[in-house]
């Protein structure tokens, strides 16, 4: 039998509190709820890893609205003069398409935004991801960037373990969420999303995201069930 992981993914201090707080988002969830939740869960069993997965930009990040005028535009891009956060813009990033919704600038390498939240429980035995490094290309799946030429380490940290099963929560739903777990889904894993331990964007995206899962038979469940 193989071994469980859980995934904790991005429960960073600008997601929570910071510049891209949750609590400000359209659906007005608060991340910093889904903390003691996580921690029952690092308490209440004994896994096999633990992961917990960073965003980790550059200043310079292609996601940062503030950024958003360094890069150029594809023709198909719907807005192409000055943007705004949630605005979904097209650049042509050495002659290909790459399509982008723009944030406040979040989890800037080795800043108090990118820390994980102070009441977080972090296991000495733990391991930690980093994703979203390169500046023109983003990553909201912990295991490979968006256009999934570049993998993180995650994969391989898995297998190394002999896990089968991915367990996975944090924030936010519908982003960051949502691609790692469709990725652990693809790449073969057992995957259960976590509701009660996650916060999200939008209603609209939450929503669509589990219908996603569902229909791939990614497992919807809540702390209670794990």
């Amino acid at each position: 039998m193989g071994g469980k992981a859980l995934i904790v993914v991005d429960v960073q201090n600008d997601f929570l509190t910071g510049t891209l707080s949750l609590s400000d988002c359209p659906a007005k969830q608060d991340g910093v709820k889904t903390v003691p939740v996580i921690n029952k869960l690092i308490n209440s069993r004994d896994w096999d890893l633990i992961v917990y997965t960073f965003d980790w930009h550059p200043n310079s990040h292609i996601s940062f609205v503030t950024n958003s005028h360094k890069f150029p535009k594809h023709p198909d891009s719907p807005v192409t003069e000055k943007a705004e956060v949630y605005n979904k813009v097209i650049f042509d990033i050495n002659g290909s398409r790459r399509e982008q919704v723009l944030w406040p600038p979040h989890c800037i390498q080795g800043s108090w935004g990118a820390e994980l939240h102070k009441d977080l429980i972090v296991p000495a035995n733990s391991c930690r991801v980093y994703k979203g490094l390169s500046k023109d290309v983003d990553s909201y799946s912990a295991f490979y960037d968006n256009d999934k030429v570049n993998e993180t380490n995650l994969r391989q940290l898995l297998l190394d373990q002999a896990i089968d099963t991915t367990f996975i929560c944090g924030v936010a739903t519908d982003v960051c969420v949502n691609f790692t777990a469709v990725d652990s889904h693809e790449i073969g894993f057992k995957t259960h999303v976590i509701m009660d331990a996650c916060a999200g964007v939008t209603h609209e995206g939450v929503r669509g995201s589990m219908e996603k899962w569902k229909s791939l038979g990614i497992s919807v469940i809540s702390s209670d069930e794990v």
